[in-house]
């Protein structure tokens, strides 16, 4: 393959400076369908309880305190399965972890379908927790590793875009399957066991990512999976030259992420990514309970819900323009300035229709902000530890996720919406000025150039 153009490849050059000088080719928008597939099924699995709870809570007599528990035992799975499987994808490959974590969080799912009692659902949950976050952790740092410097924020827009259809798509699911009778909420559940299917595809389609294969002496595994994809792009003309050849991944121990250099990006990043976490369930799980409390009817206010949900299909299109041109840190900076804004707006407005304008805009800016923390999160750790790496920081947020469940509903309890909106929003405000200031760039470059101080 290097005979075909050897005016663009030199001799030397390593897989990984050869992937990223290529263009985007037939095979990488075939993976990012399948990791985004993957995407929405976990979303699905994740945000399924939420649409179910009143069902359950009406055949099994739950009290509101066992509900709240049942939601946040999903993000105390997450919790372990961010760092329990970015460590695993380190050390054994990202592929396996995204095959055996989606086979786990589906025989999870099925577990809560056949639960007998509220005991085992919460184990069900708590399971199905580990295994989508293992797996969701898993597809961020692979797309990462996979796609090139140049249009990599672009990939991950299309990847989060089929992601967020989950949240209409299990509302629908929902309202299809509940109220055909006692125990169809099984179904729901049921559904999310649709993951095994990735699984499969996964094993047979999915190549291990060329970085990991590099950073693990597999030199020989990485040159021809590269010679494979130049071969596709070579047919649209000659290729770049490699313009910086990157020093080669190495692999490295966990103790390589408190590095003094890696230290600050994992804590500027840990307290950023808990901020959004916090802030998007904070308004996201409480839009109805709060549309309720301003006098609105039940079916009236999930009405609203619903047509401010549909803003997160929006965000990955409108990211798609900027997502590669736009420097990552600025856009979560300009993204939470205005997101902070709309909340703030959305918590002292009491006119139906400037609601939901600006609750669609706080869901527009929300679904911008985690696309861009998606993005941002697995490019700012060396590959040795890029998996743990973003597992920690993953695992701040589903801690403030935890926290947010309880502390949000004792704010809105003791001072009401307005106080509660206003300082949801002025922590997004805050957020984007810590990512802005400190977070390292890393738009277009090249994954080993930004491991750099």
């Amino acid at each position: 393959m290097n005979a075909m153009h050897p005016e663009t490849l030199p001799r030397a050059a390593t897989p990984v400076g050869r992937l990223d000088r290529l263009p985007p080719t037939k095979f990488q928008f075939f993976w990012v369908t399948i990791l985004g597939l993957g995407y929405l099924i976990e979303t699905f699995d994740n945000i399924a309880f939420g649409f179910v709870a009143p069902t359950i809570r009406s055949e099994w007599g739950l009290s509101i305190g066992q509900v709240g528990l049942v939601s946040s035992s999903v993000f105390l799975g997450m919790f372990v399965g961010a760092l329990g499987g970015g460590r695993l994808s380190d050390k054994f490959g990202r592929k396996p972890v995204l095959i055996w974590s989606s086979v786990f969080y589906s025989g999870a799912s099925l577990l809560s379908a056949v639960a007998p009692n509220y005991e085992v659902l919460v184990v069900g949950r708590v399971l199905t927790g580990v295994g989508v976050q293992a797996a969701t952790g898993v597809i961020m740092v692979y797309l990462s590793e996979m796609f090139p410097s140049a249009s990599r924020g672009r990939f991950f827009t299309v990847l989060t875009f089929i992601g967020f259809v989950a949240s209409p798509l299990t509302s629908m699911t929902a309202l299809a399957i509940v109220p055909s009778g006692a125990g169809a909420w099984r179904w729901v559940f049921a559904l999310g066991s649709a993951g095994v299917v990735i699984a499969i595809v996964a094993a047979i389609a999915l190549p291990e990512t060329v970085r990991w294969l590099t950073a693990h002496g597999r030199d020989g595994e990485a040159d021809r999976l590269v010679a494979r994809l130049e071969h596709t792009a070579s047919r649209r003309g000659p290729l770049k030259p490699v313009e910086a050849e990157p020093a080669a991944p190495t692999s490295g121990p966990v103790r390589d992420l408190f590095q003094p250099r890696y230290a600050r990006r994992l804590v500027v990043l840990g307290i950023t990514f808990a901020m959004l976490v916090y802030c998007l369930y904070g308004f996201t799980s409480w839009v109805p309970t709060v549309l309720v409390g301003r006098g609105l009817e039940q079916a009236d206010a999930l009405q609203i819900a619903t047509t401010i949900s549909f803003g997160s299909l929006l965000a990955p299109v409108l990211l798609f323009a900027l997502a590669d041109r736009v420097e990552r840190k600025h856009a979560i900076l300009g993204a939470g300035a205005i997101t902070g804004i709309a909340l703030i707006i959305f918590g002292m407005t009491d006119t139906r229709t400037a609601t939901i304008v600006s609750g669609f805009v706080v869901q527009v800016g929300l679904s911008s902000l985690t696309t861009s923390f998606y993005t941002y999160l697995p490019e700012v750790f060396p590959t040795s530890v890029r998996g743990v790496g973003a597992g920690v920081v993953n695992g701040a947020g589903r801690l403030a996720g935890i926290a947010s469940g309880v502390s949000v509903a004792a704010i809105y309890a003791s001072q009401g919406a307005q106080t509660l909106y206003i300082a949801l929003g002025a922590g997004l405000i805050a957020m984007g000025c810590i990512a802005g200031a400190f977070g390292p760039a890393t738009t277009q470059r090249p994954l080993e150039a930004i491991e750099k101080p």
